[in-house]
């Protein structure tokens, strides 16, 4: 009796065991359906993120121009063309009846045409005061500059290797700003700041040609003693009127670089050079009337 009762529930078991293995193998197969589904979805994501090109990003100098031709009128901007490179140019008219000249302005490396420490407010301003003005975006400062040689000897060697491109480039460039400049009457003013200073007083060194009426240097100075001393020497035996202003509060480098050319100019007898320091709140930024007020005072003493 027992037996017949046992062998009776085993059969009746025998559907919910079937169920629960058919129950099984339904979710089993349908988890490995999805799995496959997301297998293939991950390896097309895949394969089309490989295809994604991702650009190169900009170069300061590329990022500058376009900001250039982006935000400004298109009336006032010019590509020019100086050897292999082609460079931004913003022209300003003089907007007095009684024309002084072109000024040239220079920002340092690496700082836009309308960065706000002196430039853009000389640009806006000098043609209130009787100025066109031709505002260049000067090359990048060479990526292998300044070397950090452990000797003296290698430093200099390397540097200057380093830079011999550079001012040829800048020599190219000036050709064609003073090309520009002479369509204009007047004489020519050269504005700069930093070490664009020392790059275009060298070159002025070996082209007089090249050579503007006045030159005007903003916290300028470079980045090694040597080429600072060659700097000042080259600033102190220059026949080239110079009007070298610095701020009060400016970085420790640029004071002591204008310090050696006050002693150079000094030794030398230099004719037509001015140095002085101008007080400012915000450091690095030149006070916008104060500067304006030096420059035009200086020229008149100069007789222009």
């Amino acid at each position: 009796m027992f037996r017949i009762f046992l062998i009776t529930a085993l059969f009746a078991l025998i559907p919910n065991v079937i169920g629960i293995s058919q129950a099984y193998a339904f979710f089993y197969f349908q988890e490995e359906a999805e799995n496959d589904v997301q297998d293939n979805q991950n390896a097309s994501a895949t394969l089309q993120r490989s295809d994604i090109k991702i650009a190169q990003p900009l170069s300061t100098f590329e990022q500058q121009k376009q900001d250039l031709k982006h935000y400004l009128p298109s009336d006032e901007i010019e590509l020019l063309k100086a050897g292999d490179s082609e460079y931004t140019l913003i022209k300003g008219t003089s907007s007095t009846k009684n024309d002084k000249g072109v000024a040239i302005l220079i920002p340092d490396w690496q700082q836009g045409l309308t960065n706000p420490k002196a430039l853009n407010f000389l640009r806006e301003e000098l043609p209130n005061h009787g100025w066109a003005t031709l505002s260049i975006q000067p090359p990048n400062k060479p990526k292998n500059y300044p070397s950090s040689a452990s000797t003296q000897s290698e430093l200099a060697e390397q540097n200057k290797a380093a830079l011999m491109p550079y001012k040829n480039e800048l020599k190219s460039l000036m050709m064609e700003v003073m090309k520009k400049a002479k369509g204009y009457p007047g004489i020519f003013l050269v504005v700069t700041q930093g070490s664009q200073a020392a790059m275009l007083i060298d070159l002025y060194k070996d082209n007089e040609d090249l050579q503007p009426t006045a030159f005007v240097i903003l916290s300028a100075g470079m980045y090694s003693p040597m080429e600072n001393d060659t700097f000042a020497y080259n600033i102190a035996v220059s026949q080239l009127p110079i009007l070298d202003l610095v701020l009060k509060r400016d970085s420790r480098l640029v004071l002591e670089n204008a310090h050696l050319r006050k002693k150079y100019t000094t030794k030398e007898l230099k004719v037509f050079y001015r140095q002085k320091t101008l007080s400012n709140i915000i450091p690095g930024y030149f006070p916008e009337q104060t500067l304006i007020t030096e420059i035009n005072g200086w020229l008149k003493t100069i007789g222009w």
